[in-house]
């Protein structure tokens, strides 16, 4: 594909925002800017973490040449090409009037995962091969699960992002697993990923541990115990969930 055939930054948003935000959004029409309850804010806020995702760095790394979006950046196109979505925007409402020192503490769902999804993509570097993951804790085990002939495998559809298929998924804890390899599964918060030991020492000790959630992962999702499952193979990769 030839540099006038790529996606522009407007159309590949627009497109996210229309699969992935817009069945959640109220009608385009509506002239009431009623505040979203609650949980309408975080399921909007998760699906606007995929658009971020989605564009700033997997089609970047595709298409090099498109621009990073930083978190103002987004939020300004985000609302330009989806009006509706204005209601989830405090900044984007109050934005001249706001402060930087309180500018966290006036954010609403929605614009801190923008936020933290811009930051998290600027780390990651589309133009890098491997993104540095060194330092990185391990926070959630995945299973892609096959059957013996390798001609079929399990996913959910909508189970972690609204309108995508998703592979099993399990969070989990490092701080609560004992030496003999027993781990708890929790939900973790992305800003409190940081770690101090070295991510081979870490699989290392913790590599019965890993198994046993993901075990119980396919377990809980599909009832399929442990006695019936065989690990192919196993391998280390950066999470943007």
């Amino acid at each position: 594909m030839g540099k006038s055939q790529v996606c522009s930054t407007e159309d590949a948003v627009h497109a996210l925002l229309d699969y992935l935000v817009e069945p959640l959004l109220p009608p385009a029409e509506s002239t009431k800017q009623r505040t979203p309850s609650e949980s309408r804010q975080l399921s909007v806020a998760k699906q606007m973490c995929a658009v971020v995702f989605l564009y700033n760095y997997y089609h970047r790394k595709r298409h090099l040449q498109l621009e990073h979006l930083g978190f103002e950046q987004f939020c300004k196109l985000a609302v330009v090409l989806k009006p509706n979505l204005m209601a989830h925007m405090n900044l984007m409402k109050s934005y001249n009037d706001t402060e930087l020192s309180t500018l966290d503490k006036q954010l609403s769902p929605v614009e801190k995962e923008i936020m933290e999804a811009c930051d998290i993509s600027m780390c990651l570097d589309a133009l890098t091969d491997v993104p540095m993951m060194k330092e990185w804790p391990i926070s959630k085990v995945s299973v892609l699960l096959v059957d013996s002939r390798k001609e079929n495998c399990f996913m959910k559809f909508g189970s972690i992002t609204k309108g995508v298929w998703s592979i099993i998924e399990k969070d989990v804890s490092l701080s609560s697993h004992s030496p003999e390899g027993n781990m708890e599964a929790t939900h973790t918060n992305k800003r409190k990923r940081v770690t101090k030991r070295p991510l081979t020492d870490q699989v290392g000790d913790d590599k019965i541990g890993f198994q046993k959630v993901a075990f119980l992962a396919v377990e809980e999702t599909i009832g399929i115990s442990q006695n019936c499952l065989t690990i192919m193979e196993s391998h280390i990769v950066y999470s943007m969930s």
